[in-house]
């Protein structure tokens, strides 16, 4: 064997050889952004879910404030009281439904609203909470990665609370 042929050979075993490598480091490069677009997704519809929910409870706050039409009952104020809260909490649940509805075809939303009694900084005002939940680990938005399940939230909620003068449950009142 001369000469010419051995260094022939070399530079063909190292050519072949460098585009294994070229193929291994494309494979890492790859894989790594990869996993950093899908996080970028995943957290970016994560931040848009809890956007969404954050704006229904204030969606179901502000529908609860708005007075709700009931029949004014001067023999009976606590009835006509308790008509008007039923009629605030569930127009704030109509609110917050109607805000979450694209979020509702991945999985259940739970909207509930409540009135907690007197708010805990003004004992002469009453609350109304209003709570909106997504179960993101049974129902993620975009499939997980594998690894991203431990970042990902199990949760996703949204609060507002509204206060209303006791006086100023009923119109006119």
């Amino acid at each position: 064997m001369t000469m010419a042929m051995t260094v022939a050979m070399t530079r063909a075993h190292d050519r072949s050889a460098e585009r294994g490598q070229a193929a291994i480091e494309f494979a890492i490069v790859f894989l790594l952004f990869f996993a950093m677009l899908w996080g970028i997704l995943t957290f970016g519809f994560i931040f848009a879910a809890q956007n969404t929910l954050t704006l229904a409870a204030e969606n179901g706050a502000r529908a609860a404030l708005r007075y709700q039409l009931v029949p004014n009952n001067p023999n009976n104020p606590a009835a006509a009281i308790a008509i008007a809260t039923a009629a605030r909490i569930a127009a704030a649940n109509q609110a917050a439904n109607n805000t979450v509805q694209w979020l509702q075809f991945f999985g259940p939303v739970s909207v509930s609203t409540s009135q907690s009694g007197s708010c805990p900084y003004n004992a002469n005002l009453l609350c109304f909470d209003v709570q909106i939940s997504y179960p993101y680990a049974q129902h993620p938005l975009i499939p997980p990665f594998p690894g991203f399940g431990l970042f990902a939230p199990t949760q996703l909620v949204g609060k507002a609370t509204m206060q209303v003068d006791p006086g100023n449950l009923l119109p006119g009142g």
